[in-house]
């Protein structure tokens, strides 16, 4: 085998590495940014998950609320029953 035969395929070798070297980075990115497009989406459902909760929360506190008034004023109104 000559050293230009040696050379010839050296070079190949080279060009195959770097282009699979290529390739796997393509795969790289392209998976690197799926992953996070989907963490994303996740994110946000979480996100709209915990604003319907709040607004649940929310309403349930201004029923409490609302509860909690009209008991005291039924206290209220069995002690002025009782005092007189």
């Amino acid at each position: 085998m000559s050293l230009a035969d040696r050379v010839e395929a050296a070079a190949a070798s080279i060009a195959v590495a770097a282009l699979t070297s290529a390739f796997a980075a393509g795969v790289w990115v392209v998976r690197r940014v799926f992953t996070n497009q989907q963490q994303i989406a996740m994110l946000q459902r979480e996100i709209e998950t915990r604003d319907d909760r709040r607004v649940d929360d929310r309403e349930a506190l201004n029923e409490l609320k609302t509860d909690v008034r009209e008991m005291r004023s039924e206290v209220r109104e069995i002690i002025r029953d009782m005092r007189t």
